[in-house]
């Protein structure tokens, strides 16, 4: 068995491979994009719906508490 020697082009390969690569990634990206966005707005929201409730409940409960201490 003869050991084969490396080609001078196996780094080239590998670049034009590489950006091959690259370049269909960013080809096939803008197709799922508006998904994306759509998913992170969706996140947001709902993180957004939650800390305001959060906020809400707390600053009730502030509320609260103050209108209690203002009877003693």
């Amino acid at each position: 068995m003869q050991p084969t020697a490396p080609s001078p082009f196996v780094l080239a390969r590998t670049c034009v491979f590489r950006r091959y690569l690259t370049f269909r990634n960013q080809v096939a990206m803008p197709a799922a994009a508006p998904v994306k966005d759509a998913a992170r707005q969706a996140r947001k929201l709902l993180k957004k719906r939650m800390k305001d409730e959060r906020l809400r409940n707390f600053f009730g409960w502030c509320e609260g508490c103050a209108a209690y201490g203002s009877i003693f």
